[in-house]
C-alpha cells in the first residue's frame, strides 16, 4: 500500500470503538462509495480506511494518498464529507444518507450474529446505501455470494444487515441472507484521482478466521498492475506464489517502509522468507504482456 500520513502532533489516533460521536453515513466521491458504521469504521468501496479524530466534530480517514474529511455539528447535523487526493485534487462528496451514531440499533437474532452471510435469492440482491428500499442502490450481488456481516438493525419494519464483500459495502434485507463461511476479500479500489485510467488497483487480503493463508483466482489487463496488501509482523514467515496461465506476468514484494523485500521477478519463482518489518507488506503483480492474463494467488503468513 502506498505511503500513509499520520499527523501525530495534532491528531489523536484511537481504535474504531472510540469514535462514538461519528455519524453513520454513506457518501459518493467521484464514483467511489464511502460509508461509516456504528463502530466509527470508515470504508471506501468496502476497504477499511485509517481514521484520525481531531475532535468530536471532525475526523479524517485515509487510504494511500487519499484523505476523506468528515465534519458535522453533532448527531450528524450539517454533515460535510470532502476529499483531497494527490496533486491537490479535491472536492465535496455527495452525502447519500446520514443518521446519528446515537440512534438505537436492533440486531437480528442474538448479539453479534454470524461472521459471514451467503446471499440467498432467486436472482440478484440489491445492496442499498442505507437500511431502506428508497435509498440508492450501491451494488447488486448474485445468489451464493459470501459477504461479511458488519451488524444488523431494524428499519422500515424489517431486519437489515450491513454487509461487505470484495466490491461493495452497504445494507441488504436480512431475509435474503443465510449464515455462511468466509473468506471475504477486500475491495479492489482504483485511485480516485486517476479514474478508469489508473495504472494499478489495490486490495487488502484477509485470511479466513483461524487460517494462516488464502488462495484465490484473479486476472489482470495488459499494462496494469495490482497490489495485494498483507498485514504481517517482524519475524513472521511470508509465502507467496503466483501461478500464471501464460507468460508476461511478474511480481515484487515491498516492505512497509516501501523498500524492496523482493525485486521484480517472474511468476514462476515463488517467495518464502522471514520478514524484518511490521506493517502492511505489498505484493504487486504486473502484466507486461499484450493481453489480459489470468492467474492464481497463494499467500501465507506464519
Amino acid at each position: 500500500m502506498a505511503l500513509r500520513s499520520f499527523f501525530l502532533a495534532t491528531a489523536l489516533i484511537l481504535p474504531a470503538a472510540a469514535f462514538a460521536e461519528m455519524p453513520v453515513f454513506s457518501a459518493q466521491c467521484m464514483g467511489n462509495y464511502i460509508d461509516a458504521d456504528r463502530t466509527g469504521t470508515v470504508r471506501i468501496n468496502g476497504a477499511v480506511m485509517d481514521v484520525e479524530r481531531f475532535n468530536k466534530h471532525y475526523y479524517q480517514a485515509r487510504m494511500e494518498s487519499l484523505t476523506i474529511s468528515i465534519s458535522h455539528e453533532g448527531g450528524g447535523r450539517d454533515l460535510i464529507v470532502s476529499f483531497t487526493g494527490p496533486g491537490g485534487a479535491n472536492g465535496v462528496c455527495t452525502v447519500l444518507g446520514v443518521e446519528s451514531a446515537a440512534a438505537p440499533a436492533a440486531p437480528e437474532g442474538g448479539a453479534g450474529g454470524p461472521d459471514h452471510f451467503t446471499v440467498n435469492v432467486d436472482t440478484r440482491l440489491k445492496v442499498h446505501s442505507q437500511p431502506s428500499t428508497s435509498s440508492p442502490t450501491v451494488g447488486i450481488l448474485p445468489t451464493g455470494t459470501v459477504v461479511e456481516n458488519l451488524g444488523c438493525r431494524q428499519a422500515e419494519g424489517r431486519n437489515w444487515c450491513h454487509i461487505a464483500d470484495g466490491d461493495v459495502s452497504g445494507w441488504a434485507a436480512a431475509e435474503f441472507l443465510i449464515e455462511g463461511t468466509g473468506p471475504v476479500r477486500s475491495a479492489r479500489a482504483t485511485p480516485v484521482h486517476a479514474g478508469n485510467e489508473a495504472s494499478h488497483t489495490t486490495e487488502r487480503v484477509r485470511f479466513p478466521r483461524g487460517s494462516t493463508g488464502t488462495e484465490f483466482a484473479d486476472s489482470l489487463a495488459p499494462g496494469k498492475s495490482h497490489r495485494f496488501v498483507v498485514g504481517a509482523s517482524n519475524g513472521q514467515d511470508l509465502y507467496v506464489r503466483i501461478a500464471a496461465d501464460g507468460p508476461g506476468l511478474s511480481y515484487r514484494i515491498l516492505n512497509p517502509n516501501h523498500t524492496a523485500l523482493l525485486d521484480e521477478v517472474r511468476t514462476d519463482m515463488e517467495y518464502r522468507g522471514q520478514l524484518w518489518q511490521s506493517g502492511d507488506h505489498v505484493i504487486e503483480v504486473f502484466n507486461r504482456g499484450g493481453s489480459a492474463m489470468s492467474f492464481r494467488v497463494i499467500i501465507g503468513v506464519e
